[in-house]
Formats: structure tokens, C-alpha cells, sequence
């Protein structure tokens, strides 16, 4: 397996699309309504490649070969007061590929990349309930709380969703 940063996620875009369509239907929740049609993932991705080539946001991909079996990307915040800071977006796990530590070094990986671009606070949300907490305490982010209703589901139901934070590097404070 090889994480890498790219800049061009068209050379992945089918392997890419495949992962988004079949992560959604087993279950995640990361913004999508199963089943997700092929022209909605692709055009998802086609986003994605315009934001990372802006720069607005940084992705890593796993694979085997051209087989993707992970992503997940960096949004550092543009504000001049949030310098410091980025969000974790669409962490996925191939369904093939869950419970060998793909999520995690990705995660390990990202936390590098971010340390790399001068991002020392990182913040998520994920379902309420979903594995993804156990993964995130695990690695040492803390739970900020949860949003009720947060999200509407397919079936018109809400979901709610938990926001944690972890800093990278722990601030000096001067004795005074």
C-alpha cells in the first residue's frame, strides 16, 4: 500500500468513483444519499480536482497499484485569524479494504501533510455513533460535542453528528 499526496485526482477517477459509490451504499455518511448515481460521484470528484489544484484544499489517496483503497483531504482555512487551522473532510475506506489500518494511517499521514503546511489545530465531525469515533479518540482527538439533527437522511430522518479537534503540536506558554 502507498499514500501519496497527488494534485491530480483524474488518474484516479475512476477508482475514485467506485470507492464514493460503494463506501455511500455500505453505509458512510459523508454526504451522499445511497445509491449514489456514477455522474453524481464523478462530478463530486471533478470538484474535488478543481479544489486541489486551486489549492483550497490537499488530498492523500491510498492504493495498491491503481486499485484506491482510501482518501481523505486537508481544507486549511483561508481566514487570516485561522492561519493555524484546517479540517478533515471525507475520510473513506473502501469496503474492501476496512479494518487493516488504512483509516488510520491515512489519518497519521494527514496529520504530517498538515504539520508540513503550518496546520498545528485540526477539526472533524462524523455520525454520531458511526466507528469513525472510536478511530478519532484513538488517535487522540477530542470530542467537542454533538449536533442534534444535523443531517436529514434518505428516509426524511435526521442525523446527529459529534465535532472533535486535536492539536498537533502543544502551544509554549510563557510563565508570566
Amino acid at each position: 500500500m502507498k499514500i501519496e499526496q497527488t494534485t491530480n485526482l483524474l488518474q484516479y477517477l475512476p477508482a475514485l468513483k467506485d470507492m464514493l459509490i460503494r463506501t455511500v451504499a455500505d453505509g458512510a455518511s459523508i454526504g451522499f444519499h445511497a445509491p449514489v448515481p456514477d455522474a453524481e460521484a464523478e462530478a463530486y470528484w471533478r470538484v474535488v480536482d478543481e479544489s486541489v489544484s486551486r489549492g483550497e484544499t490537499l488530498i492523500l489517496v491510498a492504493h495498491v497499484g491503481d486499485k484506491v483503497i482510501g482518501t481523505v483531504q486537508l481544507a486549511p482555512s483561508p481566514k487570516a485569524n485561522a492561519s493555524h487551522r484546517a479540517e478533515v473532510q471525507k475520510l473513506m475506506v473502501h469496503p474492501d479494504a476496512r479494518g487493516i489500518g488504512i483509516g488510520r494511517n491515512l489519518m497519521i499521514a494527514l496529520e504530517k501533510l498538515a504539520l508540513e503546511n503550518g496546520r498545528t489545530l485540526l477539526i472533524l465531525d462524523t455520525l454520531t455513533g458511526d466507528i469513525a469515533e472510536g478511530l478519532y479518540t484513538k488517535l487522540g482527538y477530542t470530542r467537542v460535542g454533538t449536533v442534534p439533527h444535523y443531517t436529514i437522511e434518505a428516509d426524511g430522518s435526521h442525523g446527529d453528528t459529534t465535532f472533535f479537534y486535536k492539536h498537533l503540536i502543544q502551544e509554549s506558554k510563557s510563565a508570566s
